[in-house]
């Protein structure tokens, strides 16, 4: 089915929804509605198509009597288009357009090809761990960006989880913000009262049951952990009945405990619901993704420890029988486990629905769909799942067929049941060795997100040769970024709230370094470093600078006082030789590369004591700069953890307009060649 956050939909107009839809006339003049595919809350869904570009679109509007009815319609619906189109994430449903016409508001956004969770959950009841592990993480991603971005959804429920077909996979993606709203900061006015109750009763945490004005990100957290438990055991994990002491904020666990319906999860995921269901949100997960991660590790925990999941298709009666005889101790034992099909169509349903299964034994000649048609589907459900084809002795056109479409191995008919082990074995070997490949590329994609790709690219033939901790001596400048003041908001502050501030200057301040070639060395603190090598170093180091301090600036000013842009940020630069290489303790697996020296130091201790939204230089670099850059006298600084005289030092305002045509060759040879200070200080590592 086609559908956008279907749900209660049931196709027909409906009383009400009058105005722009009964016209005729394109809707904003760009969209043609075609009929009602779904609805819910204030909005109806339509398909629709974009006249501009010519493409079908799913576009939610509310009908004119609620409009008329509820003047915080018209807000509650512009919200849910801005925070949406903000996020622009893979697991959030895009939104191309917004506007109204003839006074109903209406958001347009990407149609989704599949059905919500909601859906499936009605269908099947319940889903396996590994089918919702595999939910867990897009979904905690989604979250992740939206609490990032200040939002709290408030609404998170089966409903609002689209499994959304796309270039044949099957991809998750969070709908309908619109009860979605800023996170509030502690001693903001909130009118609680003009929000109300706002959610959906049976995944509302306790602090949404208080209608709480300072529920934060981990109301959010509750509402998943209530979705997970539903998806795992096909019930709630609270009764009605326990409403009055979640109010109260009295710990009840839920009711029936996990491993009692999903006995593979054991004690660990009476723990893990304990916690993410705790009626206290300091005593939950701290954020979306330690809790995907926990979840996962959980799941991944009860797998190793069960047996491998061999599924079996062919639409002989007998088959299932002889399987069940020939591997009967390995079943015992619990070295396998298995499920059966008729034919292929069955099989791709039982593939979704065991998302854990290692390999596949199946038969050619199969009623709807035969084999080689599965072979050529079963990517779209599983990529990894090996599969293993049986057929006739002396088929061999069919079996070239099999092999190249992608079948493991073949097996030839009567079956040998001494070969028939052996070759399930390795296959089942084979999937295993291929997830652990796969979960080893994920955590290492994870964990480049610690280290720039830069750095990983110049550390990687040190470690893998005889000089790991050899190092190098290089010309290159360096650049602190300090948000100013930051320490009296760790204070004032709660610890997700300071987080969420300076993370957001972070990734104001990271693509300006990393577009004119800085390496981001490190983050200490509420401090960036950052290196500059290569051609023009300097004056790369310095507009970046620049260019920060101006985007900074400007998004103070749109956001006001309170703006976690408002702090400004305390730049310090310096350039010339510094020694590059790996420093710390092989031995012990831990090893950090950066770069030591004056140079390091000089930078670091110009940017403590710059004013906000100052760079400072030292004089002498400034003369070097005079072509290029505006430099102004900013007086004398004392540098800390130096006993020489204060080092007079320079504030680099712009650069001169006609500096733009000077070549990056000239500006090379201007500004980088090495600097000497007369203010020498011990030798201080950044590498902590």
């Amino acid at each position: 089915m086609i559908s956008n956050f279907a749900r209660g939909g049931d196709g027909r107009s409906r009383d009400g929804d009058t105005g722009p839809m009964d016209t005729g006339r394109p809707l904003g003049g760009r969209y043609a509605l075609e009929r009602r595919i779904g609805g819910g809350g204030m909005g109806a869904i339509w398909l629709a198509v974009d006249l501009q570009l010519q493409r079908h679109v799913a576009l939610k509007l509310i009908a004119s009597e609620v409009v008329a009815r509820t003047p915080e319609a018209h807000r509650l619906f512009e919200q849910e288009a801005q925070a949406v189109a903000r996020l622009r994430h893979p697991h959030v449903v895009q939104v191309h357009d917004s506007g109204v016409d003839a006074g109903v508001p209406y958001i347009v956004m990407e149609l989704l090809e599949g059905e919500d969770l909601e859906t499936r959950l009605t269908q099947r009841g319940r889903l396996s761990p590994a089918t919702v592990a595999a939910l867990v993480t897009p979904v905690a991603r989604a979250l992740a960006a939206a609490h990032a971005a200040g939002l709290v959804h408030r609404d998170l429920k089966p409903a609002n989880l689209f499994l959304a077909h796309v270039d044949g996979e099957e991809v998750v993606k969070v709908l309908d913000f619109g009860l979605a709203r800023a996170l509030v900061r502690s001693g903001e006015p909130v009118n609680a009262q003009a929000e109300g109750l706002t959610g959906t009763l049976r995944y509302m945490s306790p602090e949404q049951l208080r209608a709480d004005p300072d529920l934060d990100a981990r109301a959010d957290l509750w509402s998943f952990a209530v979705v997970l438990y539903r998806a795992l055991t096909g019930q709630f994990p609270y009764g009605p009945e326990s409403v009055g002491g979640l109010l109260r904020g009295v710990f009840h666990p839920p009711t029936v405990a996990v491993s009692q319906l999903v006995p593979e999860l054991g004690a660990a995921g009476d723990a893990f619901f304990l916690r993410a269901l705790h009626p206290r949100p300091e005593q939950r997960f701290t954020s979306a993704r330690e809790l995907a991660a926990a979840f996962v590790s959980l799941v991944d925990a009860g797998r190793a420890a069960q047996p491998a999941k061999v599924l079996v298709v062919d639409d002989e009666p007998d088959v299932e029988l002889l399987m069940r005889q020939r591997f009967r101790k390995h079943v015992r034992e619990g070295v396998y486990t298995f499920v059966f099909a008729r034919d292929g169509e069955e099989a791709l349903e039982v593939l979704r629905q065991h998302p854990d299964t290692h390999a596949v034994l199946c038969d050619i000649n199969m009623p709807r769909m035969d084999g080689l048609t599965f072979l050529s589907r079963v990517g779209e459900v599983d990529p990894l799942v090996k599969v293993v084809i049986v057929s006739a002795y002396g088929d061999l056109p069919n079996l070239r067929t099999a092999m190249n479409r992608g079948a493991f191995d073949f097996l030839v008919k009567p079956v040998d049941l001494d070969d028939l082990e052996s070759t399930l074995a390795k296959t089942v070997r084979h999937v295993a060795e291929l997830r652990r490949a796969v979960r080893s590329t994920e955590e290492n994609a994870l964990l480049r997100m610690f280290v720039h790709g830069g750095i990983v690219e110049r550390v990687l033939p040190l470690v893998r040769g005889p000089g790991a901790l050899a190092g190098e001596q290089v010309d290159a400048t360096v650049a602190f970024l300090d948000v100013a003041g930051f320490t009296a908001v760790t204070r004032q502050h709660p610890p997700e709230s300071a987080l969420r501030r300076l993370n957001a200057n972070f990734e104001v301040i990271l693509p300006e370094l990393e577009t004119r070639g800085g390496v981001v060395d490190k983050f200490l603190g509420d401090a960036v470093m950052a290196v500059f090598q290569g051609e023009a170093h300097v004056a790369r180091a310095l507009d970046a600078c620049l260019a920060v301090r101006q985007r900074l600036q400007a998004l103070a000013w749109g956001g006001g006082d309170t703006s976690p842009y408002a702090h400004g940020v305390c730049m310090g630069v310096d350039t010339g030789p510094v020694v590059s290489g790996n420093v710390g303790a092989a031995g012990r697996g831990r090893l950090d590369h950066t770069v030591l020296g004056d140079v390091v130091n000089t930078a670091a201790r110009l940017a403590t004591v710059a004013t906000r939204d100052q760079v400072l230089v030292s004089e002498a670099l400034a003369a070097r700069l005079a072509d290029a850059f505006d430099c102004r006298p900013a007086g004398e600084r004392h540098l800390s953890g130096q006993d020489a005289p204060p080092l007079v030092v320079r504030e680099v305002v712009a650069r001169h307009a006609s500096a733009s045509s000077v070549s990056s060759e000239d500006t090379s040879r201007q500004v980088t060649a090495p600097v000497a200070f007369t203010a020498k200080g011990p030798s201080w590592s950044t590498s902590t």
